[in-house]
């Protein structure tokens, strides 16, 4: 405090003839720790006035900060630092005021604290600093793009996060308010001071909401207004050009802010009083409607952006947005848009036949998306991110304030009103051309697709929206589309939605083991993957969730269009291909389609007849994928990072993403599994470990046009260099050694009449913990698993035999026979001859127990006539 204090009152840059560069950086080296700490330390506690004069000081350097920028006094100091160091104060402000609000919610300080960040002067201040800044940016940054985009996108979040935190804590003041006066009127608890005391505190806070409403909506003035024919017309032309969007990012940012903050105070509030009488009711209904005006300003501010964006300038009647009224009536300041007079006679997006369409609005620009997926126009993106995380708020406020009964109806008729065509087609536009790009996407183009998919999937939450079945379609075919390229993009480190969080750890693992370096470009690139591939199976889970059987249907026929292979677009296309010796091929969607099918599976109940009838051929057709796929190959990895996308998902990681949706269905007592596919289950391990002792640790690959690009033009790759994947074995093995047990426990009777098939998936998958033949490891170059690997098999092998033991009566007749499978291996008469190590045997000891248990005396007689004279375990007689 004090050393703040001191610094308040000083320059913090000194540009006397006498100052030291030193002197500067000494002095924004304590402020950036500073602030450091108040907005890092969990554990940071401290009265109401430490905190205000905190705020305040914050403040006043930020006003120290910006005026030193502006008069370019920054010779003895980097101005990046100073930004930077700005943005330490927008962080640690963000923290304090989230603290005061948690810790002092009922104080009497609140109303000071109100007074300091909730006037307009210092709500101007937090938007319009940030304008500046950014102006400023273009001749600070110069070249160095990415630092600007980070450094300044950094800023706008901090400052919408204050915006959202200030409006959560007065709003969730004004609507506990009510609740607490009525339970303490109804106690006779509550004084009459206390209750006046009360009102106005809570009357003040009502009015700083609605302060930033008011400076928020003073803010949409953003779209240049031109004259034609003496009417103030939008000319799409002339907007886009010369439209500010670095300004409008901060104002479009702001604003999502204050919207999510009133929703996370609403949310809160129907989470804490979630049988609210319809007094309550009423009263939480009359808050909102003390914003309806400002959420419809936003909302129309939105569309007009929309289609500032995405409208083409000619050839299709909209290059005159609005028209009709004088430059009088309209009232415009200095050139640009008053969105208060366009409110009235905005109808631009209300559709004739009031359906909604996946393909946009007529006359839609679609090269600006492909240009912002390429890295071009970043603030135009980030723009785009921001309008649709404010109508996916404005989409969250209706579905929340939307009570059963009378009395809501005519308190939200201004929020009737929901331009859902333009924003559902700009989305499935955008997620559809992520999927066609034939390169790496640019990164910062995964962030602003998030806004997108918060759109997306907040929509998804509300089953009343009158979506016909071929939209619905539409959109989860344009989810299926870009999780596909997110999965080819992946490569080998794509997994089911169960095992992403492990996912960036294991393909580190890999490309350490695989000899090249770990770069920090490839971390980032793939945790980017692993956050854009999450969100779009959020969005994806909340369409699925809620879906009627109208919708299930449509989502159903698209995954099984896409595991079987049909091409979207042209039906003669077929995308699971056998390919080589060395394994087939399938196109993403098809990756996608095995992807989305586990959403559902998770997220629908079984017991749906509409899902049970096509459980059949989605098994089948998981079938049919590993079928083509299915090779040694599967088992390795590329040695060196591929220059350019694959052209294909990896095939051990689709297979492996089979394998385990195939057990998701054979555990679920809902779906009727056919007898058929049971055995093919069975038969599995035998399918894929068949041969795994003889692969090597590493080989060649030879490259054909058909199967890798040129990574140089002229150059073309003779062969590729792979190392065996040893953490991909182990995840198959155990997944297949799940796979059984999961038959084992759920399908008695079907298991009963294949047990010759398990006995030669067991004995497999037994031979792969077989001892290593040190000459041909040596020799031959082939692999085998360190110790840790192989126990870890171990264990995961025992369980066989240990599910076997539950299921004593359909196998209390056939244990004998694989408890004579074990005694061979471990006498040396499996098919390498070596037998099996002591702490492998030790591992197992439990499962083989397990089948001594369910034998019978005749069984050992039977045995060991089967066996003959020889070396024979102790524990296994």
């Amino acid at each position: 405090m004090e050393i703040l204090n001191k610094l308040n009152n000083e320059k913090l840059v000194c540009t006397y003839p006498d100052s030291t560069h030193a002197h500067g950086v000494d002095k924004y080296r304590i402020c950036e720790n500073l602030l450091n700490f108040c907005s890092t330390v969990p554990g940071f506690h401290s009265n109401s006035k430490s905190f205000l004069q905190l705020i305040t000081y914050i403040l006043h350097l930020e006003r120290l900060l910006l005026l030193t920028l502006l008069n370019r006094h920054y010779e003895s100091c980097n101005p990046i630092e100073l930004i930077r160091l700005f943005i330490c104060c927008r962080r640690a402000m963000q923290n304090l005021v989230l603290k005061f609000g948690k810790e002092y919610p009922d104080s009497k300080q609140y109303s000071t604290f109100s007074e300091l960040l909730g006037n307009s002067y210092s709500l101007i201040w937090l938007l319009r600093s940030v304008q500046e800044i950014i102006g400023l940016s273009h001749e600070i940054f110069g070249e160095h793009i990415d630092q600007k985009k980070n450094t300044l996108f950094s800023l706008v979040d901090k400052t919408s996060e204050i915006f959202s935190t200030l409006a959560n804590m007065n709003s969730k003041f004004c609507l506990l308010g009510p609740k607490k006066q009525i339970g303490s009127s109804l106690k006779h608890t509550a004084s009459e001071s206390d209750t006046s005391e009360h009102d106005a505190l809570e009357n003040s806070a009502l009015e700083h909401v609605k302060t930033m409403a008011e400076q928020l909506e003073k803010t949409t003035a953003g779209i240049p207004v031109t004259t034609k024919d003496c009417k103030c017309v939008i000319k799409i032309e002339n907007s886009y050009d010369n439209v500010c969007w670095d300004k409008l990012l901060c104002t479009m940012s702001c604003i999502g802010g204050f919207l999510w903050g009133l929703v996370s105070a609403f949310e809160s509030t129907m989470k804490d009083y979630p049988t609210a009488s319809s007094e309550e009711r009423k009263l939480m209904l009359h808050y909102a409607s003390n914003f309806s005006r400002s959420i419809a300003k936003f909302e129309t501010f939105v569309d007009i952006c929309l289609h500032v964006l995405f409208m083409e300038n000619k050839d299709f009647g909209s290059v005159d947005l609005i028209s009709g009224r004088l430059p009088q009536e309209l009232d415009c300041e200095n050139g640009f848009l008053n969105i208060e007079v366009v409110m009235d006679g905005w109808t631009m997006h209300q559709l004739k036949d009031n359906k909604l369409q996946s393909d946009g609005p007529p006359g839609m620009k679609r090269s600006l998306l492909e240009n912002l997926l390429n890295g071009e126009g970043p603030f135009v993106a980030f723009t785009l991110r921001e309008l649709y995380s404010v109508s996916a708020a404005i989409v969250k406020l209706k579905g929340l304030i939307s009570f059963s009964g009378n009395v809501c109806r005519k308190a939200c008729n201004p929020f009737q009103h929901l331009s859902l065509n333009p924003m559902v087609g700009t989305a499935c536009i955008a997620l559809q051309k992520i999927a066609d790009m034939s390169d790496w996407p640019d990164m910062f183009s995964l962030v602003w697709i998030d806004g997108i998919l918060r759109y997306l999937e907040v929509l998804g939450t509300f089953p009343g929206l009158n979506l016909s079945k071929e939209l619905y379609a539409q959109i989860v075919n344009a989810h299926v589309s870009a999780i596909g390229k997110c999965i080819l993009l992946q490569g080998k480190s794509a997994t089911l939605p169960t095992h992403e969080i492990g996912s960036s750890t294991k393909t580190l693992q890999l490309q350490n083991t695989s000899g090249y370096v770990v770069t920090k470009n490839i971390i980032d690139r793939q945790n980017r993957l692993n956050s854009l591939i999450s969100r779009l199976r959020l969005s994806m889970r909340n369409f699925v969730s809620v879906a009627s059987n109208m919708h299930l249907s449509a989502t159903l026929q698209v995954i099984e269009r896409a595991l079987v292979g049909v091409n979207q677009y042209s039906h003669s296309i077929y995308e699971v291909e056998t390919g080589t010796s060395d394994g087939g091929t399938v196109s993403s969607d098809v990756a996608a389609g095995i992807d989305c099918l586990y959403l559902v599976l998770g997220s629908v109940p079984g017991n749906k007849r509409v899902f049970q009838r096509t459980v059949p051929s989605l098994v089948g057709a998981l079938f049919n994928i590993v079928l083509h796929l299915q090779s040694p190959l599967i088992f390795y990895i590329e040695k060196l990072p591929p220059l350019c996308p694959d052209l294909h998902p990896e095939a051990g990681a689709i297979v492996l993403m089979c394998v385990e949706v195939i057990t998701s269905f054979v555990g679920r007592h809902t779906f009727q599994i056919d007898a058929c596919h049971v055995s093919q289950c069975l038969h599995l391990p035998v399918m894929l470990f068949k041969g795994f002792k003889h692969l090597l640790a590493d080989r060649s690959v030879s490259c054909s046009s058909e199967n890798i690009r040129e990574q140089i033009a002229g150059q073309p790759l003779a062969s590729k260099e792979y190392l065996l994947d040893r953490q991909f074995s182990v995840d198959m093995y155990a997944a297949c050694c799940k796979l059984l047990c999961t038959v084992l426990r759920h399908q008695q009777s079907e298991v009963g009449q294949c047990v010759a098939v398990l006995e030669d998936s067991v004995n497999i998958l037994l031979s792969c913990l077989e001892s290593a033949d040190s000459k041909m490891v040596s020799m031959a170059g082939c692999f085998t698993w360190n110790k840790e690997e192989a126990l870890k098999c171990a264990s995961f092998f025992r369980r066989i035999y240990e599910e076997m033991r539950q299921q004593k009566t359909i196998m209390e007749h056939h244990s004998m026979h694989f408890l004579a499978g074990y005694i061979s291996m471990f006498s040396g008469l499996g098919p390498f001859q070596t037998g099996i190590t002591r702490e492998i045997d030790e591992a197992l000891r439990p499962g083989v127990y397990s089948l001594i248990d369910i034998c019978q005396e005749s069984d050992f007689q039977q045995l060991h006539t089967y066996l003959g004279p020889g070396p024979v375990p102790n524990h296994s007689c």
